[in-house]
Formats: structure tokens, C-alpha cells, sequence
């Protein structure tokens, strides 16, 4: 996979996440966004396929220097020599009052051959507990506050 074509993946991706996510919740979500790169959230002790490559000692969560990072630097960070995580799921994951914070939460494993046409990237909505969750009908009950559902 070329840089230009993971970028563009990662636009794709990012279309839409954070106005989806305004849906859900009551901060004011900024259009400005910073990543937070967490790597190897996958299992990968089993044995490697193709050109499949891993890189253990690779340990990036939330209290990383390299977080929060730009664009430019989580495509350039994440990005080896044509190679991508296999997945890498995208939330918008907090806010300020300058920018929301997007977790890019990536698979250990590195391939140059995307699993999915448009790439690694999938966009998913905020971690919702489920007593905000109406059980009958499936429906949001309340927004909720995204700082406070995904303190640790």
C-alpha cells in the first residue's frame, strides 16, 4: 500500500466520524482533530501469513509521547515501507475545546495487502455504556458526556 493510498484510506475514514458521533453525545465536538495511536491490540502468536510482518517491542498506548499526534505524524508512524496494520479501528475517543481526539486502535500485524478494498480503517461510534441503551427498542436514552464514559 503506497502513503498516498493509506492517507486517503484514513480520510475516507474519518469522513462523517465526527458528525456521526455528535449524534451520541452532548460535548461540542471540534472539526480539528489529534490521534491517539495505541498499537498491538491484537493477538499475534500465531503464525505469520505472506509478507506479514510484526514488530513486538512496539508498545504505543495513550500515556505515549508520540500522543497526541497529527496526521501527518500517524500516517508517517504508521506506514512502514509499504506495509499497514491489517485493521485499525477509529473512535473519536474525548475532546477538548480545540480539538477531538480520534484513537487509532491498530493491529499488530503489518501487511502491504489491505484484508478490505477501502483499507485497515473502521470507523466505529463512542463506547456506550449500556444502561444509556434502551433495551426494549435499541435506542439511545440520554447523550451521553464522552470525557466521562471513557475515563479510565
Amino acid at each position: 500500500m503506497t502513503k498516498e493510498d493509506f492517507k486517503i484510506s484514513l480520510k475516507k475514514a474519518l469522513d462523517g466520524l465526527i458528525v456521526f458521533t455528535q449524534e451520541m453525545v452532548v460535548n461540542k465536538l471540534p472539526l480539528n482533530y489529534k490521534f491517539i495511536i495505541k498499537t498491538n491490540c491484537s493477538y499475534d502468536g500465531n503464525e505469520l501469513e505472506e509478507d506479514e510482518e510484526i514488530y513486538p517491542d512496539d508498545m504505543i498506548d495513550e500515556s505515549s509521547l508520540i500522543n497526541p499526534a497529527t496526521e501527518k505524524t500517524a500516517i508517517d508512524y504508521l506506514w512502514r515501507n509499504g506495509k499497514v496494520p491489517q485493521w485499525i479501528n477509529v473512535q473519536v475517543s474525548s475532546c477538548d475545546s480545540d480539538f477531538s481526539y480520534i484513537t487509532l486502535e491498530c493491529c499488530g500485524r503489518y501487511s502491504a495487502f489491505p484484508n478490505h478494498k477501502d483499507g485497515p480503517f473502521r470507523g466505529l461510534g463512542p463506547n456506550i455504556p449500556y444502561c444509556y441503551v434502551d433495551q426494549d427498542s435499541g435506542e439511545l436514552r440520554v447523550k451521553v458526556d464522552l470525557n466521562e464514559i471513557n475515563k479510565s
